[in-house]
């Protein structure tokens, strides 16, 4: 499973990004609270008939007790092998 975790600054473009990933395949969710990230990444992993490819954005809106445990929560996922890639920018649609 590719699972892309994008984050920035409001107004920095992460639905843009999302849009454009959708576009390309992606399965993509905005806002997702940080503490559910975990929970979808097993239940996408299980599911074979969902599309491998994820793309969620986390920022500022969460708790932010749910932000401080984002670090956490990635090691986890790599743990479960499911190679998160983290990407912030304060201009984020310019990468993809």
């Amino acid at each position: 499973m590719k699972l892309l975790i994008i984050s920035g600054r409001s107004g920095s473009g992460k639905s843009t990004v999302l849009h454009i990933l959708e576009d390309r395949g992606y399965y993509c969710i905005d806002n997702l609270p940080a503490s559910l990230l975990p929970a979808l990444a097993d239940r996408l992993a299980a599911d074979t008939s969902i599309n491998s490819n994820i793309a969620v954005s986390i920022d500022a809106r969460n708790i932010y007790t749910d932000l401080q445990k984002v670090p956490e929560i990635i090691e986890g996922l790599k743990q479960k092998k499911y190679k998160p890639t983290l990407s912030f920018s304060t201009q984020i649609a310019r990468h993809y």
